[in-house]
């Protein structure tokens, strides 16, 4: 049910139930606030700082790798479990099945998270290619990034 396949809809969504790209934008800060803050303190708690010039490469691939794992893990059970991470419970959203408005199941929950995750480990040019992901809502009609189109969701208001 990706982006490529022709879209079938029990019912089309009405543009007032799908949830603003600002809506959208605000939910995603408010995670980055409810995973960052706490890995930072475990993190410091481990030992590391953010200045620490000492870490060696090891240590900073393997804090790379913890983060965003946590930072997957957290996404992919929330929208599987609940339709919603706690940014977007706050701001009033929900991810859906575009197809039938259902649940998303846990393999295209993986795939919505692992596809902002993988650009943005691109290097040098990862955080200008995370942002094509999400801009492409604002010009599609279902307001779908590149991660909805391949997980086969829409985000509408709860």
């Amino acid at each position: 049910m990706s982006d490529f396949d022709p879209p079938v809809f029990v019912e089309t969504p009405r543009a007032d139930a799908l949830a603003s790209v600002g809506k959208r934008a605000l939910a995603q800060f408010l995670d980055g606030l409810v995973i960052g803050i706490p890995l930072l303190v475990l993190t410091a708690f481990m030992g590391y700082t953010l200045t620490d010039d000492s870490l060696s490469d090891s240590e900073l691939t393997w804090l790379t790798v913890f983060w965003v794992s946590i930072n997957l893990v957290y996404n992919i059970v929330a929208i599987a479990v609940y339709g919603c991470t706690l940014g977007k419970r706050i701001v009033g959203i929900k991810v859906v099945n575009r197809v039938d408005g259902g649940r998303v199941s846990w393999n295209y929950s993986a795939v919505r998270a692992l596809i902002p995750t993988a650009v943005q480990l691109v290097p040098v040019i990862g955080p200008g290619l995370s942002l094509v992901v999400y801009v492409r809502a604002v010009f599609h009609p279902l307001r779908q990034g590149l991660h909805d189109a391949a997980a086969g969701t829409i985000v509408v208001k709860r």
